[in-house]
């Protein structure tokens, strides 16, 4: 017996228009979205200087620091996005495609113009900017993270657009746990951590508010 041949659905004018209309508004939408994120992200200064360093953005020349200071596993297991191991590539695509992103904003950490570090903010929807950090080996236990964090949290309230800012950590990092609490972020929460690198790991939620005065 013959198998009788279905022809396939074919799409009319009309619902070619409304699929194409439909196509351009989420498109719009989501231009719409990188804009906004954009300005508020370009609202926080290109340099931010503290008593003994420079926040700046990342620069090709910051490629042989990145990667001595990056490529360490004591650094890359407590943080979510930090490849293992850190390779000229990684570092290349840091600056040249990462930091170019409209939904981040990071700053080479500096001390006597090399890199120690990197500190930003990453933007979401939906919730507030995201503040993210990590600090060469060599130079911990000096205080450069406190001060870091203290100059871009200020610069970003100076702005008068950053009424709140998040943060997270893996719950055994007590050593990022404590600079958050230094710089005046609030436990509000606990999760588990949806990344590859730190999956299923328990995580602990904060935030800072936008001091009144400011």
């Amino acid at each position: 017996m013959k198998k009788l041949k279905v022809a396939a659905p074919v799409a009319t004018p009309a619902l070619q228009r409304a699929q194409g209309t439909e196509r351009s508004i989420a498109e719009l939408a989501e231009a719409t979205r990188r804009l906004t994120m954009r300005r508020v992200r370009d609202l926080l200064p290109g340099k931010i200087a503290t008593k003994r360093l420079v926040l700046r953005a990342p620069i090709r020349g910051d490629v042989p620091d990145l990667m001595r200071l990056a490529d360490n596993k004591a650094i890359a297991e407590k943080l979510a996005r930090l490849p293992s191991p850190y390779t000229r590539a990684d570092a290349v695509g840091f600056i040249e495609i990462f930091a170019q992103r409209a939904d981040e904003r990071p700053y080479a950490i500096t001390l006597n113009e090399h890199l120690i570090g990197v500190i930003g903010l990453s933007f979401h929807d939906g919730r507030p900017p995201e503040l993210g950090y990590w600090l060469g080996e060599p130079f911990w236990g000096k205080g450069f993270m406190t001060e870091a964090g203290r100059a871009l949290i200020d610069a970003a309230h100076k702005t008068g657009h950053y009424q709140t800012i998040g943060a997270r950590a893996l719950a055994d990092n007590a050593a990022s746990l404590k600079v958050l609490e230094k710089l005046g972020f609030k436990r509000t929460g606990k999760a588990r951590s949806e990344a590859s690198a730190t999956l299923g790991k328990p995580i602990v939620l904060l935030e800072l508010q936008r001091p009144r005065w400011m």
